[in-house]
């Protein structure tokens, strides 16, 4: 009896409950993914550790059971609308690669894209299994599910080239690419600085800071890849930090740091191209227009 209960009660709730789970690792995800680089207390790290794999394993698991519960013809498959089903498809699709705040969890993630490329293949292929089982009888959400859809394709592969972007053999590309960066920039910098080294309080407004951390970032970045500085290099941020106060190196210091982690661990190098902003502006439109669409759809209609 009791087995039967568990039984039905997991047919009845196995897509809800995944769906419902997703769902909540991915806000998880996006509000508590800046702890990643402000703490290093090991509980919250393994937590968003554990979230970052639970999330992809449980949208891909969902992805699965869906199309397995569409070619299933017994009379114990979930009790859920089907057109319901492949719009949650194309939203757990949506969910694998939308989030932006915490693409990838360590550098090993990025070596792994080949993976995730053939993981994502086999996951639009479920997709379009169930929309073709599904809309060839029910097209009352064909227009809604196949936007979000085109939204989510448009996401994953934007994760796929920041995961390939950011894997150490393309930066270590980037950094001999980058190897003759304006050197010159850096030099007037250091040029219009006055000595300031026994100051505490910080000098720099906010803009120039960045600035130059960005400058500065430029050559630290080459530590990312495990080489080392040229004599020039070395030169250069030795006698700039020398003469800047001590609160404003920390301050430019934890600049760079920022925008190390953003290239590591997020899809800043996959969206600086005009085509990329286009693309998300396309995707932000698909999402607004099925959402609008859903609203609008009369749900008694749906059997």
């Amino acid at each position: 009896m009791a087995f039967t209960f568990i039984l039905d009660l997991w047919n009845k709730w196995n897509i809800r409950g995944f769906v419902v789970l997703s769902l909540l690792l991915q806000v998880t995800l996006i509000l508590f993914a800046p702890l990643r680089k402000k703490t290093m207390r090991r509980p919250i790290i393994f937590l968003l550790w554990l979230a970052y794999l639970m999330a992809d394993s449980v949208a891909t698991f969902a992805v699965g059971l869906i199309s397995h519960n569409q070619g299933n013809s017994s009379a114990h498959v979930a009790e859920v609308n089907g057109t319901i089903q492949a719009f949650w498809v194309s939203f757990l699709l949506l969910h694998l690669g939308g989030r932006d705040t915490i693409t990838a969890f360590s550098l090993e993630d990025h070596s792994l894209w080949q993976r995730h490329l053939l993981s994502l293949i086999f996951q639009v292929g479920a997709a379009i299994y169930v929309f073709v089982w599904i809309f060839s009888s029910d097209k009352s959400l064909v227009i809604p599910t196949i936007l979000v859809f085109f939204a989510a394709f448009i996401k994953n592969v934007e994760r796929l080239w920041a995961f390939y972007l950011s894997n150490l053999s393309r930066l270590r590309e980037w950094e001999f690419l980058d190897d003759i960066f304006s050197y010159d920039l850096c030099g007037k910098l250091i040029s219009v600085e006055d000595e300031c080294f026994n100051e505490e309080e910080a000098k720099l407004d906010e803009s120039t800071m960045v600035k130059h951390a960005y400058c500065f970032f430029q050559i630290f970045k080459i530590f990312v890849t495990n080489f080392i500085f040229t004599r020039q290099q070395r030169n250069m941020s030795c006698n700039y930090f020398y003469k800047v106060s001590a609160m404003d190196a920390l301050r430019i210091i934890s600049v760079e740091l920022q925008f190390i982690y953003e290239v590591l661990h997020t899809k800043v190098l996959a969206i600086p191209s005009k085509w990329s902003y286009i693309f998300r502006f396309i995707a932000f439109i698909d999402i607004v227009m099925a959402c609008i669409l859903f609203n609008r759809l009369k749900k008694h209609r749906l059997p």
